[in-house]
């Protein structure tokens, strides 16, 4: 969130001389992190390794757990359709699509960083505060209202011709997505662990992030598309976004209601 504001303020290369100080600076305090660990016995080199514990992890998400398998499939649905979106979206939609004078543009741009920033820590502070009432089986109303947050982004950018009430729409619904969508991350890595075993919790992880990142990745890449395809038509891709992400939810409340 600091970033993001430094960003607006002072520039990119403020911004990245400031990081690699940070990345610096935390890589000599790993030096001296002490994690106690049980060491594994070798099974061969780590191509070997790395197949095993794979085939490992896909048989247990697929046989055992059937559960993570569609929690896997929910998770990278909404990395392809919403999360991938609002990446794309958001400095395009700032610095292409509203006429705002280019140095105007890149500050607001920060802003809007810095708020997507500030909706993650909020939906993190959010996941602690209200864990009592977060169950598994209302994971679904979660997707639902970040699918419903998306929609206003594409109202106001087919019927409202002020610039700044568009920024302001854009970064408020980015905010709000963010913070369910936090919430949500946090309730399906808990529910992940708590049904997967101990010695398999890194593997199974390790598996989730990896598709989902690739999700993510295709995402990007569709959006940029669909983006370039419909110049002038930018709240249909938005909405598109929103409805296939209202169908992802809908989806889940399914799955999750049964358990």
């Amino acid at each position: 969130m600091i970033g993001g504001i430094l960003y607006s303020a002072y520039g990119l290369e403020t911004v990245l001389l400031i990081c690699g100080i940070c990345f610096f600076l935390s890589a000599v305090m790993e030096i001296f992190i002490k994690i106690p660990f049980q060491k594994q016995i070798s099974g061969g080199n780590i191509w070997e390794t790395v197949k095993k514990d794979f085939t490992k992890s896909v048989y247990f998400i697929r046989r055992e757990k059937p559960v993570v398998g569609k929690c896997l499939l929910v998770i990278s649905g909404i990395n392809l359709f919403l999360s991938a979106m609002i990446v794309v979206a958001l400095p395009y939609l700032i610095t292409e699509v509203l006429s705002f004078e280019e140095t105007r543009a890149n500050t607001l741009y920060g802003f809007a960083q810095g708020a997507l920033a500030g909706g993650g820590l909020a939906g993190a502070m959010c996941a602690g505060i209200f864990r009592e009432k977060l169950t598994i089986k209302r994971a679904g109303n979660l997707l639902t209202a970040c699918a419903l947050s998306v929609l206003p982004m594409s109202f106001t950018l087919l019927l409202t011709p002020s610039e700044t009430i568009n920024y302001m729409i854009i970064v408020l619904c980015c905010f709000a997505v963010m913070v369910f969508s936090t919430v949500f991350s946090v309730q399906m890595m808990s529910f992940i662990q708590t049904e997967t075993p101990k010695n398999l919790v890194g593997k199974v992880i390790a598996v989730m992030i990896t598709v989902s990142t690739c999700a993510q990745s295709l995402g990007n890449a569709l959006y940029g598309i669909l983006f370039e395809l419909g110049k002038g038509a930018e709240f249909a891709v938005i909405l598109f976004s929103g409805i296939v992400s209202l169908s992802i939810a809908m989806k889940t409340k399914n799955i999750f209601a049964r358990l």
